[in-house]
């Protein structure tokens, strides 16, 4: 359906007539429903409003905020409450535009509150993904399996004793550290590979410095990726929060740690469109006569952050089993 009205032409005319006024402007289009394009004059914010009676239930699921975008219900009166979505950064007004379009269009053929009140937060469910995306906020397909195949490990780990603290506390990947899991001088590095025969990628050449540990290990899970939300990244930090959910403070640590590798508490629900089966994970101690590079083989103090690859296959003599690994981490 063609849309009857200009949203940008609207917002213009309210720009260059309002000050510190409300303004807005009635959708006509929209017959079945009280809807309104409006600015906060004082602050320039683009809104949407759609009028509800004030008895009409509100669930806490349709007042969201995201990433330049916050909905608010504005009581108006003693019988109406409008229920608002707000544009909070300037910068993303052409896809808050392309938003409230879609919105509109949808709301054309709707009568009833509730009615548009589910849709609505169905558009903002696809719509809040878009502006991630657009703002880079939303972790990119590589990392979002790096992620899980640490979470993999750290879920391992937790089902593996009852110091869950300690556990927690060994995941370092939220630090930004060289290797994932460090505890007691004995660390884990996970790398995470959909191929079927990978080469292991190494950031830099204090990655598998074994000499700085009593034990070191190199960990890759190899994983099949499919669509839906079985076995997703949104499903395994939820299993993990399952686990510790009897502890506040623990939980808050998970979060926080979350929130350092980019992945927000309000975000998570993002990440549960890819499906990741582990079809085998593998352990290699590292050792002398692995393959790697040291800083003393590199022949000037002027070369560093040094990245190569390792054929996996040439490791075989460094197999490690599972049980092991995760023994001698806790």
């Amino acid at each position: 359906m063609t849309l009857m009205i200009d949203l940008k032409k609207i917002w213009l005319d309210q720009e260059s007539s309002s000050k510190k006024d409300v303004v807005k402007t009635r959708i006509e289009s929209i017959l079945g429903l009280n809807c309104f394009i409006g600015l906060i004059g004082a602050t320039g914010a683009r809104m949407f409003q759609l009028e509800l009676d004030s008895n009409t239930s509100l669930s806490k699921n349709f007042l969201r905020k995201f990433r330049g975008v916050e909905i608010q219900a504005i009581p108006f009166n003693q019988t109406k409450t409008e229920f608002t979505i707000i544009l909070l950064e300037k910068d993303l007004t052409d896809i808050f535009t392309m938003f409230i379009e879609d919105i509109v269009e949808k709301l054309h053929s709707i009568s009833e509150n509730h009615e548009a009140l589910t849709l609505i937060n169905q558009r903002v469910n696809y719509w809040k993904k878009l502006f991630s995306k657009a703002t880079g906020e939303l972790l990119s397909t590589e990392k979002q399996r790096g992620l899980f195949g640490e979470l993999f490990f750290l879920r391992q780990l937790l089902l593996s004793t009852t110091k869950f603290r300690e556990a927690m506390l060994s995941w370092r990947g939220a630090e930004s550290a060289n290797q994932d899991f460090a505890r007691n001088r004995n660390a884990v590095e996970i790398k995470t590979s959909k191929a079927s025969n990978p080469s292991v990628h190494i950031s830099n050449e204090q990655q598998l410095d074994f000499t700085s540990w009593n034990n070191l290990f190199l960990g890759l899970i190899l994983v099949t990726e499919t669509t839906g939300n079985q076995n997703s990244l949104a499903g395994i930090i939820k299993e993990i929060k399952d686990l510790i959910v009897h502890d506040f403070e623990l939980l808050q640590e998970f979060e926080t740690r979350l929130e350092r590798v980019g992945l927000s508490n309000d975000m998570i629900e993002n990440y549960n469109e890819i499906s990741y089966s582990v079809n085998n994970q593998r352990y290699f101690r590292i050792e002398e006569g692995f393959p790697l590079i040291l800083k003393e083989h590199l022949i000037s103090d002027a070369i560093y952050n040094v990245k190569y690859q390792i054929d996996i296959s040439a490791c075989n003599s460094f197999d490690v089993l599972t049980e092991n690994v995760i023994k001698t981490i806790l």
